[in-house]
């Protein structure tokens, strides 16, 4: 069953889960959890994944993605439907476990009061209070009592807008807490635990503004016993957020300490990264085609070497290392019978994801492009500099053509030397094979992209 779960754990993230798992399970009052990591970091997959073996040890899980929540505004609301979604797959269902738990369902979950207790427009505050909103405000009649003794220098709308402020307390002090209870033992009635799990995800992609209020609502609203929050976040996002809207902080000050309990690590480094796309290469790559040249630099193996290289190079999350990989992979299965480089293919796929890249230390090769070879080629014997520019040019080729050099004679596209010769090594690279090198391997992925865009 875990192996299940954690199977496509790319990341190596399972043994986190069931250490973290095992603290959940300890804790029996309310916290505040962040898993932290980088953007990219694998921290929805872990969310996922970890939700299902958390569910398979008896635990009571709610998941939450903030980010399908933040157009609401209103981060109480997301909290309540998430926990009253969580009571059954329908509204009848929810509706009768609500009752059996004592829950003011109609009145406390609904919007009007939800309206109330976010202090959304004063026009609706007032609206509900002096309408349908009697059961949730508390006794109008003594919040009327306390309008009236405040004088006639107060207006009424003034007046009614503290009234609905107390009423507002009221229910934040009394009900809600009640509420919240009842809500978590319908919730746990029929578990092994009387704990909810609340996995919040996808607040680095959220509006600061309401990442704020969601922080702030989690810790002064549900700070009750039997909560247990797990953000997973990216903590340097939030420090910058924070430092953008409140200005420079404390120093050592971080602003996530003000929400959070315990601080944890996903443990996802440059170096998980880069494991994680040789991994994925060595998976989806090694597919039978023909290869452009024998020897080890253009095997499988030397492609997952430049993967997890650029990978660390280009920053990229995981998903679009995927993205970026599936090219490559669409290009070898369309391209069967064309004699392609795989390594330049990744180099050349994850450049374009990045908007261009020229790092020779991780593919030499690569630099043999048409616009290199046409430089060093553009000389003649009565040049002055012709000495200087053929060792530039006998440098070029020693420096970062050492793996093209033993290629089959096809390769270069070179006419059969005269009289039985043989062409000198920059001949071959540089006349030979740079014009179509680079740009066939370019025109296949553009050709892949333009078939993926439609």
């Amino acid at each position: 069953m875990s192996d299940d779960i954690w199977g496509d754990d790319l990341l190596n993230v399972k043994a986190r889960g069931e250490t973290f798992t095992n603290l959940i399970k300890s804790i029996d009052d309310s916290k505040v959890i962040s898993i932290e990591a980088g953007f990219g970091r694998g921290k929805t997959f872990f969310r996922q994944a970890w939700a299902k073996h958390l569910e398979a040890q008896g635990e009571v899980v709610v998941q939450i993605d903030a980010q399908k929540s933040d157009h609401s505004g209103d981060p109480v609301v997301t909290f309540i439907g998430a926990l009253v979604q969580a009571l059954g797959p329908d509204e009848k269902t929810r509706t009768e476990k609500a009752k059996d738990a004592g829950l003011k369902y109609s009145g406390m979950i609904g919007r009007s009061v939800m309206k109330l207790l976010l202090r959304s427009g004063a026009d609706e505050v007032i609206e509900e209070l002096t309408g349908k909103l009697n059961d949730a405000a508390g006794d109008m009649e003594t919040l009327n009592n306390v309008v009236d003794d405040l004088g006639d220098g107060m207006s009424t709308l003034a007046g009614q807008m503290i009234a609905s402020q107390m009423a507002a307390e009221q229910a934040r002090a009394e009900e809600m807490p009640e509420q919240l209870d009842a809500l978590r033992g319908a919730l746990t009635k029929d578990a092994p635990t009387d704990r909810v799990v609340i996995l919040i995800d996808e607040l680095d992609r959220c509006h600061p503004d309401y990442v704020i209020a969601l922080l702030e609502a989690m810790k002064l609203v549900f700070d009750r016993p039997g909560y247990v929050f797990c953000l997973m976040v990216n903590a340097d996002y939030l420090q910058r957020m924070a430092e953008h809207r409140f200005g420079k902080l404390e120093d050592g000050w971080e602003y996530l300490e003000k929400f959070v309990d315990i601080r944890l690590s996903l443990g996802t480094t440059d170096e998980v990264i880069g494991e994680a796309t040789r991994a994925l290469v060595m998976e989806k790559l090694d597919i039978v085609g023909v290869p452009f040249g024998e020897g080890p630099e253009f095997t499988v193996e030397r492609a997952a070497e430049v993967a997890a290289q650029m990978a660390l190079l280009s920053g990229l999350s995981m998903r679009q290392i995927k993205r970026v990989l599936l090219k490559v992979e669409v290009a070898l299965r369309c391209y069967q019978e064309v004699h392609l480089d795989l390594p330049l293919l990744v180099y050349l796929a994850f450049g374009d994801a990045i908007g261009g890249v020229n790092v020779a230390s991780i593919l030499p090769r690569a630099q043999i492009t048409p616009e290199k070879a046409k430089k060093l080629c553009d000389f003649s014997d009565l040049d002055d500099n012709a000495g200087r520019k053929q060792n530039a040019r006998d440098k070029f080729v020693h420096d970062y053509s050492g793996d093209v050099l033993t290629l089959n004679e096809d390769r270069y596209r070179l006419d059969p030397p005269k009289r039985g010769g043989t062409y000198y090594p920059w001949a071959k690279v540089l006349k030979g094979l740079a014009p179509s090198y680079i740009p066939e391997h370019r025109n296949i992925l553009d050709a892949v992209h333009r078939l993926e865009s439609g």
